[in-house]
């Protein structure tokens, strides 16, 4: 029984690494607002608009595969996003993009 108990608890353990991360988990990576140097108010403001929309839809696709992994984790034990992979490194990077484009906003004082 003991066996068992521990087999259990191990392959659980395994399985839920591989599992996505919730999108407020992933932390943005570094990205130079330099790129966005020069850019008049109104082209970094359609800017942030466009791609706060993609991050708001890349977040919404990972919020899918956090919950299609748990459901599939529960009955097979092995995440499908494990290996179908998710949206981790695009969201990571457009928070970063966020960031830049917020810091060149308040640089030029748009």
């Amino acid at each position: 029984m003991r066996k068992y108990l521990s087999a259990i608890i191990l392959s659980g353990a395994v399985a839920l690494t591989g599992c996505a991360k919730p999108p407020s988990k992933i932390a943005p990576v570094a990205v130079a607002s330099s790129e966005y140097a020069g850019k008049s108010c109104k082209h970094l403001l359609a800017q942030l608009n466009k791609t706060n929309t993609e991050l708001s839809a890349l977040e919404q696709k990972q919020r899918d595969k956090v919950a299609g992994d748990a459901i599939v984790v529960f009955l097979i034990l092995v995440p499908p996003s494990s290996m179908a992979g998710d949206h981790e490194a695009e969201i990571a990077l457009k928070k970063g993009e966020v960031i830049a484009i917020k810091r060149a906003m308040e640089n030029r004082g748009c």
